[in-house]
């Protein structure tokens, strides 16, 4: 929101809620911040005022009917001015580690249980709110920024035309070409050194003369008081070719371009024309070596035919394949969040005590769900990817806050697998420039391999900056390694290579991040010994290129695969 002038910046928080007194108790917190709280009680309502103005932070219930919050969440982040909208999530039911991977998956920056604490509360959302107004105050701060640059460049325009002006007279004497400039009575005004010499007239006789005079061909230039027609439209340069007669009578093939400028009271036409004897001689050697080129030309054109049309078959298998991971990743997805929803209410015993069998069939049942929601939801990051539409989000990336952040994230899943997370790195503080949600997912990716596959070892995570700046993070298992002649089959799409392992993914995570670590101008590799555990580096520069798109597009479009 905009604050009056002189007053304090304020921001819109928007708190999402179907219970009416959550909706109290969160203004009751939020109120001492000082900014404006705006209340949704339902996801449609929340869209709407999303798409009215700009928000600093978004706390948004989980359970809620019609639309619940991880879609709401799905659908803010879809549209590229709300994607950049933090997202604090607030449960007091859906407290399962399932529920917190799939607001994180969905672009939250925080889970919150509820009973909320308001002070951390308070906290979060006062970081949030304070990052928002430094983030527009640094926008106003561009603008006029760019004003500046726009008065000091039209002055620096001035200084260069002034200079120009100055440099003309020597540039026209000294020129190699004749120049021959004549006023709307198609009289000559300027008859410069190189023009001399090649009429072997001088300038003396030459003013005042028509420019016919050394032309056998009439110039496409107006005459005086006509309009200039399409032929001479002012600062309009035609290129051509004519005959010019020297002062002797001498015929000789000149090439010349005439422009015309129309100025406030006059219009002044100006020809450079330089001779070209030597020119059509070489030509006409030219003419012979071409029509020996023809032939072989021609078989050029029938193989480069064939190149093209086996190209776009191509480009049309590869376009069908991409619409259609795309097209069935979204069809899936609606049917898998219902058979996720539904078995989990049955595991939560909503609908009714379950015998012991049943239940652990409907636990498998949930599993399997999970599994291929994240590989359909692989899928579509991978189709974005090869389609050349994944967006990049660019913001200060704090290290080692981040690895701090997904320790205590992957800390539920370490736990499970009896693995100890050890982070170690320099005593001071590294920032990069960079989409931290695609940092965080690649980071994410190779945390759940480590502790998936280290076999209970301690999992270690250390981060330093090279020495031409940026970050690298190395993730190390003591697990059971990788053989060499595997270590590049793991980045191959759907390759996985213990199918029997209880822990298998979808054989797309470290594709993915392969991918998304070159979208973001960096590296992700592998080394890794049998029976000593493996080592995945990744290597971020410290900012992007300048031109995003460009680093998209030049990111090689490897074939990439899952650990194993």
């Amino acid at each position: 929101m905009r604050s009056a002038p002189g007053a304090p910046p304020r921001a819109s928080i928007l708190m999402v809620d179907d219970r009416p007194e959550n909706l109290i108790a969160l203004e009751a917190i939020l109120e001492p911040l000082g900014h404006e709280l705006v209340r949704a009680s339902s996801g449609e309502e929340a869209l709407r005022q999303v798409l009215a103005r700009d928000f600093a932070v978004l706390l948004l219930d989980v359970q809620m009917p019609d639309m619940n919050g991880f879609e709401l969440a799905h659908l803010i982040k879809a549209r590229e001015r709300s994607r950049h909208i933090p997202i604090i999530f607030l449960t007091a039911i859906s407290k399962g580690e399932e529920y917190v991977f799939e607001g994180y998956s969905a672009g939250a920056v925080d889970y919150l249980f509820k009973p909320l604490n308001s002070t951390i509360l308070l906290s979060k959302v006062a970081v949030f709110v304070d990052l928002f107004l430094t983030r527009e105050q640094l926008q106003r701060q561009a603008e006029l920024l760019r004003e500046g640059e726009r008065r000091e460049m039209d002055l620096r325009h001035r200084a260069e035309l002034l200079e120009s002006e100055a440099r003309f007279s020597q540039i026209v004497s000294r020129a190699m070409d004749a120049i021959i400039s004549f006023g709307a009575d198609r009289r000559v005004t300027l008859f410069n050194a190189a023009a001399e010499r090649m009429f072997l007239c001088p300038a003396a006789d030459a003013l005042g003369r028509p420019v016919e005079r050394w032309l056998q061909d009439p110039l496409p230039v107006a005459d005086a008081g006509a309009t200039p027609n399409e032929e001479c439209q002012p600062e309009r340069a035609l290129a051509l070719e004519a005959t010019g007669v020297r002062e002797t009578g001498e015929e000789f093939p000149v090439e010349l371009t005439v422009s015309t400028l129309e100025l406030q009271d006059e219009r002044v036409s100006t020809v450079i024309m330089r001779d070209i004897s030597e020119r059509r001689r070489a030509e006409e050697v030219l003419r012979a070596q071409a029509a020996s080129l023809s032939e072989t030309s021609r078989k050029l054109r029938t193989l480069n035919e064939q190149l093209n049309q086996r190209t776009a078959e191509l480009e049309r298998a590869i376009g069908a394949r991409s619409r259609f991971y795309t097209s069935m990743s979204h069809e899936l997805r609606t049917p898998l969040n219902a058979v996720l929803g539904y078995t989990s209410l049955l595991l939560d015993d909503i609908y009714g005590p379950l015998a012991p069998k049943q239940a652990a069939s409907i636990e498998r049942t949930y599993r399997a769900a999970k599994h291929l929601l994240d590989l359909v939801n692989d899928i579509l990051d991978l189709s974005k990817i090869e389609a050349g539409k994944m967006e990049l989000l660019l913001e200060t990336v704090g290290f080692p806050e981040l690895l701090e952040e997904l320790f205590s994230t992957m800390a539920p899943l370490a736990g499970q697998h009896g693995v100890q997370l050890r982070l170690v790195g320099s005593d001071n503080p590294i920032t990069i420039v960079s989409d931290a949600r695609r940092v965080r997912q690649i980071l994410l990716n190779l945390l759940s391999n480590a502790c998936k596959f280290g076999h209970g070892q301690p999992v270690d995570v250390v981060w330093e900056q090279p020495e031409d700046g940026g970050i690298m993070v190395e993730v190390t298992d003591h697990g059971s390694g990788i053989a060499p002649e595997h270590r590049e089959k793991i980045f191959l799409e759907f390759v996985q290579l213990d199918d029997t392992s209880p822990t298998r993914g979808t054989g797309l995570g470290l594709p993915i991040s392969r991918r998304l670590a070159q979208l973001l101008g960096g590296s992700l590799t592998v080394r890794s010994e049998v029976g000593q555990g493996s080592t995945f580096r990744l290597l971020l520069p410290a900012s992007m290129p300048d031109d995003e798109e460009e680093a998209g597009e030049t990111a090689p479009a490897l074939s990439c695969g899952s650990h194993p």
